[in-house]
């Protein structure tokens, strides 16, 4: 018998956890650049999260707005030049969220999910660097000038390495206590399980 997940706005477990996160995502653009290399990255695990475990008219204005919100503390105002970019990437990553996880908790959906959208994240967010261009060695654009605003991207990650492992580990805890604790405590937010030839 498959247990269905509830449809009601109302999911405190999920709430909570996509809140909490929440929070650490605002504290952690609010940190100085040179101490984020410390911390785990947390965006799209975030999205993923929410966009599986909350309804829609839930997760979008939580993932939209938090980010939102930390654009208009970091501007000091409401006068903020959001990142349009990073915005599809959420947007992206709430879709992977409803897709891949909302009916499932097996873990390689988990797995591919924060990976997914950390991939999503690299892949756009370096070609739009490359597009603008963000540095002048990308002129002209050419797949040779391309390939180098990806060479530089992963010397980057070298020196950022919460970001390549954040939202794989952040997906993982976020999936694995709603798991844990909707087994044990929150049984109205428990993930059916689906049939192996669905999954």
């Amino acid at each position: 018998m498959t247990e269905s997940r509830p449809t009601s706005d109302w999911r405190p477990l999920a709430l909570t956890l996509a809140g909490l996160t929440a929070a650490y995502a605002v504290a952690y653009r609010l940190m100085p650049f040179e101490m984020r290399g410390y911390f785990l990255w947390p965006f799209g695990a975030w999205a993923v999260y929410s966009g599986a475990r909350l309804t829609a008219r839930v997760a979008v204005p939580l993932v939209i707005g938090g980010f939102f919100l930390s654009d208009v503390i970091i501007s000091r105002g409401w006068n903020v030049q959001p990142n349009y970019i990073f915005y599809l990437c959420l947007g992206a990553s709430l879709l992977i969220g409803r897709g891949l996880l909302a009916h499932s908790q097996a873990v390689w959906r988990v797995v591919a999910g924060g990976l997914g959208s950390y991939i999503f994240y690299f892949v756009v967010s370096n070609f739009a660097a490359w597009l603008e261009p963000a540095l002048p060695e990308y002129s002209p654009h050419t797949f040779g000038t391309l390939l180098l605003a990806y060479e530089k991207a992963l010397e980057f990650l070298r020196m950022q390495p919460g970001q390549i492992f954040g939202d794989l580990a952040f997906s993982l805890g976020l999936f694995g206590a709603h798991a844990y604790l909707a087994q044990a405590y929150f049984p109205a937010e428990r993930v059916g399980a689906v049939p192996e030839a669905v999954r």
